[in-house]
């Protein structure tokens, strides 16, 4: 009797602890779907999945059974081995092996359902290759449009690939099998097979070796993705070397192919046996000998010639795949920075972004926190229309951290019931510092407090970048809205996110989280609802997991209400003769190392409150996320239903403009022959943060581009010669419409110096009164932070600009505390931007004028009445300076008073 409570033990072991999770996790899946309003995202990978396991595990399964069959089928007539006279005339008939048993049934099925499985992870591939779409343009080699490389060819070498290696392992068991039964013919004198086995073996030979010489006619597309020499791509040795010998290879294993399915009715075994000879021969030689000659022979003595063409080849597909085809240059004179271009790029010079994000950080963590639950996890930079102008902002989202909750308040009621929701913002401007070295804020607090026209009208944060648990909502337990004073707030939710909890969902969501406290509260009832996959990243991946998505998501306010808008990107690794991207310095894991092909085609708005998901379709020209919009129609929408409000805060991504900054660092050289001399690579220059050589980081800035006549928003990035760091060149990616996403290189002279960040701040640490400055504040129990070295273009000008932060050793609370402003040779060191900039053209000579221009206007002259009005804003900006510490500014602005009021005498004459 101990047997049947056995079955019955394992049966609820599997019922409760396989078959429950399995099915309480579809189950709630399919609930979240559709919350979200994306049930057909659901449906979509899931029938994918099984139909890929059904075909996959059918195809393979069916390919055992056969063959299974086969190996084990009764002996007929045809397995009497005659041994001869010289075993006495005997005859020899082999055990009969039997029928198939269920246990190998089953164990076919086992396998095979494993197989599928393991393919059904490669969805995506096979529904792309039904949706397919083509790219408009052909490989240069074979002529095929790019689609099939990128959609077509990976699913034709999957099969081949897995084909051929469950083809082999059959071979391989049945050929074993064999010689183990006819084992014992052989020792006593016969080698002779029977006809059904040879028959067997041959078929499956044939079999191999045909999905083989498909595998080496596929490969010869494979030489556009060979990382040579000279380019990546086909070179002239693969495509007159190696290239031939697998189109030779395919024939000779065709022809193998056929001699075994000959070998089925006669025996042509001694010609199959010449044609593996033929084929190794063709493999050693035509792959290994024959390429080392052509590339010995050929290519070496007159590589810069005979590869001139791959080259060009390369050059152009990887800039078309990395969207730099496109890029527009121009020169940039690199001229002194003069009062004229500096007054007519006021817009850049009010909005100069003195504020690094990490000291930033670290003040709005110790400034805005206000509750050790709360957390800012980055700061990002927008732009937003401010007193009736667009001025750039540094923003940040107060969310909720339960892990930052004392340890008795860490109850399971606490962080899924009370405190479930981050709330509001901080805003600050870039460049506003107070007396104090302090952010001045545009937003901040709980309740927000707007000093601007931008009111908060839903603060709260359900769903955003620590929201990584879940909560229930709408019970019987009051959430924790925000805290005033010494007292709390408490509401409930009011949006439409969540899931109802039944009696069933409840069940399946204790299964899920294997919690069964969801289970045993009385503080849930039928009205309370779950919100889980609150994190924007995980949110984004469940529904679309096919796309790559940008490591930054930003807040942005709009009419009121709280969004997270985030860049995602098509990308594929099976662009031909695109050369792949590295990865970014110093980042583990980044997700788009090794792609050769990128489109960001896709922006995704989150909002913070409700968790609704919209994907905006950017370009629906490029082709890989067509053939997604093929796939899930419902789930893109046109960027024309984008609201305005929105789209106002649209920025070019920097992931995507890093990759792109990095490949056009090299591939800018587009005449073959200087790329093939590498004769002018450019790297990312250096800076110093703190003490620390890092990398540039791109950075956004309003400017006023050399073709443009409105300030814009920015995203720039400067370039040095590889060796060393003078500057040599600058990009930037437009960010508002109607020109977002066009990038600009801007080209310096080769017979004008231009300095690098690394110059610069090698000139700053040689200044003696700043470096002196410096290492008096290191020495009194502070430690100076330099922030970012901005490098900001005007006109045909250059102006650096350098945050100092002082930091006390026992404080995480930075100060700013002065500005370095540069421009070609002069650096200034001040208080505030505007003081730093008055002493840098105070100390700079004039500018030459252009042929033919008339002499400009004294800079202190006029009437009475404007004399007058001049000696008034220079008192009031003399005793502004002086205030601020700057003695050498108030001395300049006395001086100029002095000169007004000597031409005010010089005006009422004798």
């Amino acid at each position: 009797m101990r047997y049947p409570w056995r079955l019955i033990l394992i049966t609820v072991f599997l019922l409760l602890f396989v078959l429950a999770p399995t099915l309480a996790r579809w189950y709630t899946d399919w609930l979240w779907f559709g919350e979200v309003g994306y049930r057909r995202v659901f449906w979509v990978p899931l029938l994918s999945r099984i139909g890929v396991t059904v075909v996959v595990g059918g195809v393979l399964f069916a390919l055992l059974y056969a063959n299974l069959r086969l190996l084990l089928a009764r002996n007929g007539s045809g397995d009497l081995i005659e041994l001869g006279r010289a075993r006495g005339g005997r005859s020899y008939r082999l055990p009969p092996p039997g029928a198939l048993p269920g246990s190998v049934l089953a164990v076919l099925a086992l396998v095979s359902f494993a197989a599928g499985i393991a393919a059904s992870a490669r969805w995506p591939m096979f529904q792309q290759f039904v949706h397919a779409r083509p790219f408009g343009a052909a490989d240069p080699i074979f002529g095929r449009d790019i689609g099939f490389f990128v959609f077509k060819l990976p699913v034709y070498q999957y099969i081949e690939a897995a084909l051929f290696s469950w083809l082999v392992l059959v071979f391989i068991v049945a050929a074993a099998v064999y010689s183990l039964r006819y084992s014992a013919l052989m020792f006593r004198g016969s080698w002779a097979l029977p006809d059904r086995v040879r028959i067997h073996l041959s078929v499956l030979a044939g079999v191999i070796l045909l999905v083989r010489g498909w595998g080496f006619w596929l490969d010869g597309f494979g030489i556009e993705y060979a990382s040579g020499k000279a380019i990546y791509g086909a070179t002239y040795t693969s495509v007159h070397a190696v290239l031939p010998a697998l189109r030779l290879l395919t024939v000779l294993f065709i022809l193998g192919a056929l001699l075994m399915f000959i070998n089925v009715r006669r025996r042509t075994l001694g010609l199959a046996l010449a044609t593996a000879v033929a084929i190794a021969a063709a493999w050693v030689l035509g792959l290994g000998v024959y390429p080392g000659i052509v590339q010995q022979l050929r290519v070496s003595p007159n590589e810069l010639t005979v590869e001139t063409p791959y080259i060009a080849n390369g050059i152009t597909a990887t800039l078309r795949a990395f969207g730099l085809d496109g890029v527009r240059e121009e020169a940039f004179t690199a001229e002194p920075l003069t009062p004229a271009v500096l007054a007519r790029n006021q817009a850049t010079v009010e909005d100069l972004r003195l504020w690094d994000y990490r000291p930033l950080l670290s003040a709005y963590r110790q400034l805005q926190t206000l509750r050790p639950y709360y957390a800012f996890l980055d700061v990002d930079i927008d732009r937003y229309r401010i007193g009736g102008r667009q001025r750039q902002v540094m923003l940040a989202a107060r969310e909720m951290e339960t892990s930052r909750l004392s340890p008795q308040a860490r109850t399971w009621v606490n962080e899924h019931q009370v405190f479930t929701h981050g709330y509001g913002l901080v805003m600050s401007p870039v460049n506003r510092v107070s007396e104090e070295g302090m952010p001045e804020f545009y937003l901040k607090d709980i309740p927000p407090v707007s000093s601007v026209d931008l009111p908060v009208n839903r603060p709260q944060i359900y769903f955003g970048e620590a929201t990584e648990s879940y909560v229930v909502v709408n019970t019987k337990v009051d959430e924790l809205d925000y805290p005033r004073g010494d007292d709390n707030v408490y509401g409930t939710y009011q949006g439409r996110a969540g899931i109802r909890l039944s009696a069933l969902s409840r069940l399946a969501f204790a299964y899920r989280f294997a919690d069964a406290r969801l289970l045993l509260s009385t503080d849930i009832t039928s009205s309370s609802r779950m919100l889980f996959a609150r994190e924007i990243g995980t949110r984004l991946r469940r529904l679309a997991p096919f796309l790559a998505y940008d490591e930054d998501p930003y807040i942005v306010l709009v009419d009121g209400r709280l969004v997270w808008i985030i860049d995602a990107y098509a990308i594929s690794t099976r662009y031909p003769y695109s050369t792949p991207a590295p990865g970014t310095p110093g980042l583990d894991g980044d997700p788009l190392a090794g792609i050769n092909y990128i489109r960001n085609s896709v922006k995704i708005v989150v909002d913070a409150y409700d968790g609704t998901v919209d994907f905006y379709l950017m370009d629906p020209t490029d082709p890989v996320a067509a053939s997604f919009a093929g796939i899930f129609p419902e789930l893109f929408k046109p960027v024309s239903s984008m609201p305005a409000g929105i789209r106002a805060h649209l920025r070019y991504p920097v992931d995507m403009y890093e990759v792109q900054a990095r490949m056009y660092a090299t591939f800018h050289m587009r005449d073959p022959r200087v790329f093939y001399n590498r004769e002018d690579p450019w790297v990312i220059p250096t800076e110093l943060f703190g003490s620390d050589t890092v990398l540039v980081e791109p950075y956004y800035v309003t400017m006023r581009l050399a073709d443009g006549t409105v300030p814009e928003f920015a995203l720039i990035l400067p370039f040095a010669p590889a060796n060393r760091d003078n500057m040599v060149a600058w990009m930037a990616a437009r960010n508002d419409a109607p020109h977002y996403g066009e990038l600009i290189v801007y080209r310096f002279p080769k017979d004008r110096l231009a300095f690098g960040p690394m110059q610069v701040e090698a000139r700053i640490n040689q200044d003696p009164t700043i470096s002196q400055q410096l290492t008096l504040w290191n020495q009194e129990g502070s430690r100076v932070i330099r922030g970012n070295l901005l490098v900001i273009p005007m006109e045909r000008s250059l102006l650096y600009v350098e945050p100092l932060f002082l930091q006390a050793e026992r404080s995480q609370l930075p100060e700013l505390r002065r500005v370095i402003v540069a421009s070609g040779p002069r650096i200034i060191m001040a208080e505030t931007p505007e003081a730093g900039l008055s002493r840098l053209l105070a100390a700079a000579p004039p500018a030459p004028l252009p042929p033919g221009t008339p002499a400009p206007p004294p800079s202190v002259g006029g009437s009475v009445r404007e004399l007058i009005a001049q000696a008034s804003e220079t008192y009031e900006r003399a005793q502004q300076l002086l205030r601020q510490g700057d003695l050498a500014g108030y001395a300049r602005e006395i001086e100029r008073l002095g000169e007004i009021l000597r031409r005010l005498r010089e005006s009422q004459g004798p």
